[in-house]
C-alpha cells in the first residue's frame, strides 16, 4: 500500500483561518501565520475539520467504516489521544520557507514579517447594516484578513502503526468532504480543495474503496 504521509489544501477562494486575535492598528480578525508571517493552519484546527467532515457523512457508510474513522479520529471526548494519526501545520512550500527565513533574520535590510504576511493577504472590510435602511450601523465596521487564493499548503501526516485501507478510505472521504474551511464561509470565503498526498486521482480511488 502506497504510503499517505502529507495532505494538500488548495485555496480555491480567500479564506480567513483565524487565529482568535487582531492585529493593532491593522485588522480585527488576524490569520494563523508563523514567526516569518507565512500563512498557516493549526493541526488540530485540521484535524477538527476533517473529523466534523466524517462525521456529515458518516450515516450513509456501514459500521465496519465507522469503527475505522474512530481509529482515525479517536472516539468522542476522547482525553487519552488514542486516534492514530497526527496531522502537523498545514505550511507553504519548503524554498518559501527558505527563503522567508533568510529575509526575515539577515544582516542587513531584514524584511519585517508583516510585509511578507501582507505579500500573501489583503484585508476585507465588514459592516452592519440596518435592516429598515439599509444604511451602515454605527461601530460595526470590522476588518479582516484573508489569505488569497490560490495559495497551496501542506500538512504532514504522521501515524501510529500502519494503517489499514479502509482508515485511508476514511481520511480520503473526509478530505474530500470537507469543501470550506475558516470564517465566513456563507460569504464565499475558505472554498478549499484537499487530497492525499498531492494527487487527487489517488484520493478519489482510496474514497471509492478500490483498494478494498
Amino acid at each position: 500500500m502506497t504510503s499517505v504521509n502529507r495532505l494538500t489544501i488548495k485555496l480555491l477562494s480567500d479564506t480567513t483561518v483565524g487565529r482568535g486575535e487582531g492585529t493593532a492598528g491593522a485588522v480585527d480578525t488576524e490569520v494563523e501565520h508563523d514567526e516569518c508571517g507565512l500563512p498557516c493552519i493549526n493541526g488540530k484546527t485540521i484535524h477538527g475539520l476533517l473529523r466534523d467532515s466524517w462525521l456529515s457523512m458518516a450515516s450513509a457508510f456501514d459500521e465496519g467504516l465507522k469503527e475505522s474513522a474512530i481509529k482515525l479520529f479517536g472516539p468522542p471526548g476522547d482525553t487519552n489521544d488514542t486516534a492514530v494519526l497526527r496531522i502537523g501545520n498545514a505550511i507553504v512550500d519548503q524554498a518559501t520557507r527558505d527563503w522567508a527565513y533568510y529575509a526575515v533574520n539577515r544582516e542587513h535590510h531584514a524584511i519585517h514579517k508583516s510585509t511578507i504576511l501582507e505579500a500573501f493577504t489583503d484585508i476585507r472590510h465588514q459592516t452592519s447594516e440596518n435592516r429598515e435602511s439599509g444604511a451602515p450601523e454605527p461601530t460595526t465596521l470590522r476588518q479582516s484578513r484573508v489569505v488569497i487564493r490560490g495559495l497551496t499548503l501542506e500538512a504532514p501526516l504522521v501515524w501510529s502503526g500502519t494503517p489499514d485501507s479502509k482508515v485511508i478510505r476514511c481520511l480520503a472521504l473526509s478530505a474530500l468532504g470537507l469543501r470550506h474551511i475558516g470564517l465566513s464561509r456563507n460569504r464565499g470565503r475558505g472554498h478549499v480543495s484537499l487530497c492525499l498526498n498531492g494527487d487527487l486521482d489517488f484520493t478519489c480511488k482510496y474514497a471509492k474503496g478500490e483498494t478494498l
